[in-house]
């Protein structure tokens, strides 16, 4: 029987790796660092079709393991195309990826699996099809110190116009699933403010939905020996290894430009209102702006230097043979 598995929800510079790693701080909860292969083989599995075809099966499970093998994460298991071709009937997709997380989670003695995926929203259909009885862990933050994460982040491409436009653009699209697995009662919504600054009780109301017992993972997940490896790969993943940083929160207000909040408040604010996020910004000084003026800072953005490290820049290549078929 196939492990249970939980998914997450969540933008960007928004406490997805915290978040991965408390989980994986529990003593039933694997919270393995992504490797992103869902997003890209699920969306592109039509490119292989038919996928119970040998041929096209091994092609599958040929670009699959490239993207795993990049140098983007550690986990504590190996595949090897012999292994898989061995294990999973040819076209079970479902079987597949039961199979590798599985085998992650088994190799910590944990019968659970938090998995973390880049704009989770582009699959769900995808993970309720296949990997069917998943729940999920929708982790929202405050728009404004995401943008401020993003631009000083040397990772992302852009600044602040392009954080706060992918931030809405998430929340939009996360939003449309959340009412729906609300009513199966599939899903629980955190802010990572809270999450940060009442760790113990936030922690209890995610663990009550998991079906696990609360235990203090906010005082040791930094301490685990992958966590420390993986925070060393990737400049975006260096503060988990920190422990809890409780003050991580309102940075913007002495960081950022009163102009830039402002931008970033009004392409957010119809969904900042919804979290309860409230504007520093007057509506006088929201009216004031301009949709081209925007466009205009973020052409600007867009020539900012970039050069993703060698881990991302990989991670992006192996990604791009799925849509290369």
């Amino acid at each position: 029987m196939s492990l249970q598995k939980i998914f997450l929800f969540c933008t960007e510079r928004s406490g997805s790796n915290l978040i991965t790693k408390l989980m994986n701080a529990h003593t039933q909860i694997c919270g393995p660092s992504t490797k992103h292969i869902l997003n890209p083989t699920f969306r592109n599995l039509h490119r292989y079709t038919p996928i119970d075809d040998i041929n096209n099966w091994y092609s599958f499970i040929d670009d699959l393991l490239n993207l795993f093998y990049v140098d983007f994460s550690s986990w504590h298991v190996t595949f090897t195309k012999k292994e898989l071709i061995e294990k999973v009937k040819p076209g079970n997709v479902s079987e597949l990826f039961h199979y590798i997380f599985d085998k992650e989670s088994k190799a910590h003695s944990k019968r659970i699996c938090f998995i973390k995926e880049i704009k989770t929203y582009e699959i769900v259909p995808q993970i309720n099809y296949y990997l069917p009885e998943s729940k999920y862990l929708y982790l929202v933050r405050d728009p404004r110190d995401m943008a401020l994460s993003w631009k000083k982040s040397a990772i992302h491409k852009g600044s602040i116009v392009t954080a706060a436009r992918q931030w809405k653009i998430d929340q939009q699209q996360y939003l449309k699933h959340f009412h729906l697995e609300s009513m199966k009662k599939n899903i629980l919504l955190l802010r990572y403010e809270q999450l940060i600054s009442e760790s113990k009780k936030e922690l209890n109301r995610v663990f009550s939905f998991i079906g696990v017992e609360n235990e203090n993972v906010h005082l040791s997940f930094h301490k685990d020996s992958k966590t420390m490896e993986n925070a060393k790969k990737n400049e975006a993943w260096k503060n988990i290894s920190k422990g809890l940083l409780k003050g991580n929160k309102e940075k913007y207000l002495k960081e950022l430009s009163s102009k830039e909040i402002s931008i970033i408040e009004f392409i957010c604010r119809d969904e900042m209102n919804y979290f309860s996020y409230k504007l520093k910004s007057s509506e006088q000084d929201l009216n004031k702006i301009k949709t081209k003026e925007i466009d205009e800072l973020q052409r600007l953005e867009r020539t900012l230097p970039y050069t993703p490290p060698p881990g991302v820049a990989n991670n992006m290549k192996a990604k791009a043979r799925f849509y290369q078929k």
